[in-house]
């Protein structure tokens, strides 16, 4: 009996419960990494409002006279303003059109190339006109 099990064993042929346990291994390891993803994407969306919250209180966002407006602002515009390149500035756009208007000047944060550092030297340029609405178009 011992000698047909392991011939079995060999060729591939199983016992059904062999089968349930392989199966049961694979949802397992699917499940396991489907749980990480989101773990994952939740970890990083608290971070960016972390970041965003952390630098609330240091920036004033209100439009005066020699700001741009982070909502209206073309790219050239953008690009006017010292310490924004044709790439942040494009980064900025890309994200207006993904995910409607800045609330805040400190959302930059949420942008790759954008750290406190270069937050708060682009700051005294920047501003967000309230009233605009949040929605993309």
């Amino acid at each position: 009996m011992r000698l047909q099990t392991r011939a079995r064993t060999l060729i591939g042929e199983g016992s059904w419960w062999e089968l349930v346990e392989r199966g049961l291994k694979g949802v397992g390891a699917l499940v396991l990494s489907v749980a990480l993803a989101l773990v994952g994407l939740h970890f990083l969306s608290w971070r960016e409002k972390r970041a965003i919250l952390q630098h609330h209180v240091l920036i004033e966002d209100r439009c005066t006279p020699g700001k741009v407006d982070l909502n209206r602002a073309t790219p050239e515009e953008l690009e006017a303003v010292p310490g924004i390149g044709p790439v942040l500035a494009q980064e900025i756009v890309r994200y207006r059109e993904r995910h409607g208007s800045f609330r805040h000047v400190e959302e930059l944060l949420i942008l790759r190339g954008v750290s406190a550092r270069k937050l708060r030297a682009l700051s005294p340029f920047l501003c967000v006109e309230e009233g605009y609405p949040a929605e993309p178009d």
